[in-house]
């Protein structure tokens, strides 16, 4: 049997709680999408996020406290810009 190409998907196995699983069947029937392609999908959304906190956590396993703290302030931060974003009444058109 060969390798499985680097490209080829990967499959996970995945319990969830059923109050979390019951959300996730409402989105997928709401949007008319599969439970593991909506999974996927906000998964794929958040990938740059995961990536920093991946990266945040490494340097603290590793004793880099500072670069650790430096990832959490980046996520922080651009969690308050989207806040803003979402929260910021739209500007009005000029006639």
């Amino acid at each position: 049997m060969s390798p499985k190409p680097k490209s080829a998907p990967h499959r996970v196995l995945l319990s969830l709680p059923t109050d979390l699983y019951d959300t996730v069947s409402r989105l997928s029937r709401a949007m008319d999408k599969p439970r593991a392609e909506v999974i996927r999908e906000l998964l794929a959304q958040q990938q740059a996020i995961l990536d920093v906190m991946a990266t945040a956590f490494e340097h603290a396993k590793a004793g880099h406290k500072e670069e650790a703290v430096k990832g959490m302030q980046q996520i922080a931060g651009d969690a308050l810009k989207g806040l803003g974003a979402v929260m910021s009444p739209p500007k009005s058109r000029k006639r």
